[in-house]
């Protein structure tokens, strides 16, 4: 009898994810029991996560706030509501930034970007990382999960695409079926929609590039990987709508750009190596990649210029 009402308030759950599309709506429903328990087990995939909370649902006092800030953008004059609304969005609390997303647990929250001070001292943890002598990329994978400082991978966007201003959401660990696993997807939105870029860290230090700055073991491992990755995606790209629909956000249909493969919006990057191992001949063939491929080939300083650079910027 327990098991059959336990199904039966999990449906209803469900019933309430799939009809009620607004957070004043869901008010009295968010802190549900059984709302919180049909999300974990059927909506929300698997995959690492960016943060320690699960921001797929809000506490009853951050409902509170969230409601009386819609309510206080609404233009009014002389008690009469108005077209039109002031945006409030940087003092939402932040589960509500990360509620109203496409993908709840992946945003990376533009408000923190203000957060200078702290953004300078991961910057530079992160560039004395870099100066160990037994740095590997795995161990770099590990500082920025540790340390949350997912905005250096943000960053790329900033510095190398027009897109991303909009919504930038990164997945760690990202799965293309059972066969590769990608370091990070980056994905950007802009007026044009989203765009997908797939990130492959390499080694700082070794086979980074060889005479006349060709390049090295560890750039031609990247790239290899990368071409896995592109043969996966035309054949299965159209799979990934089942993974992308249990990360997103239960009230939000997924858009198309998800559903059909469409080439121009994929784009790949490798990093490895450090300022030092570049010279012009590496940067003629990085041009070349970029070009060519849609590849692009940086190094670990390019990482940290451009966490720098994003600091205090409106958006990524």
């Amino acid at each position: 009898m327990f098991l059959v009402m336990k199904k039966l308030r999990l449906e209803v759950a469900e019933i309430l994810i799939m009809n009620f599309l607004s957070p004043m709506v869901l008010k009295k429903y968010l802190t549900c029991n059984y709302l919180r328990l049909y999300l974990s087990k059927n909506i929300w995939g698997d995959h690492v996560k960016l943060y320690d909370v699960d921001y797929r649902a809000m506490s009853k006092e951050d409902i509170e706030i969230y409601s009386k800030i819609l309510e206080n953008e609404k233009r009014k004059k002389d008690g009469k509501t108005l077209i039109g609304r002031v945006n409030k969005y940087s003092e939402y609390p932040k589960s509500a930034r990360h509620y109203i997303s496409l993908f709840p647990n992946n945003l990376l929250d533009i408000v923190e970007l203000a957060n200078t001070e702290e953004l300078k001292i991961k910057s530079s943890e992160f560039l004395k990382l870099l100066s160990q002598d037994k740095i590997t990329e795995q161990i770099i994978l590990n500082h920025i999960r540790d340390t949350k400082s997912y905005f250096i991978i943000g960053s790329i966007l900033e510095e190398n695409y027009n897109f991303g201003h909009h919504d930038t959401f990164v997945f760690p660990e990202f799965m293309l079926g059972t066969s590769w696993k990608v370091d990070y997807l980056i994905i950007g939105r802009s007026s044009g929609g989203y765009e997908f870029v797939f990130v492959e860290l390499e080694d700082p230090k070794k086979n980074i590039t060889i005479k006349c700055g060709e390049l090295g073991g560890s750039f031609r491992k990247g790239i290899k990987q990368v071409h896995d990755w592109e043969c996966w995606l035309d054949s299965n790209f159209t799979s990934l709508k089942e993974q992308f629909t249990k990360d997103k956000h239960p009230n939000q249909l997924l858009p198309e750009c998800f559903i059909n493969y469409d080439k121009s919006r994929i784009h790949y990057v490798v990093v490895a190596g450090r300022r030092e191992d570049f010279d012009e001949n590496t940067y003629r063939i990085k041009r070349r990649h970029k070009d060519n491929e849609k590849l692009c080939i940086l190094h670990y300083d390019n990482l940290y210029d451009s966490a720098l650079n994003i600091i205090g910027k409106a958006t990524y």
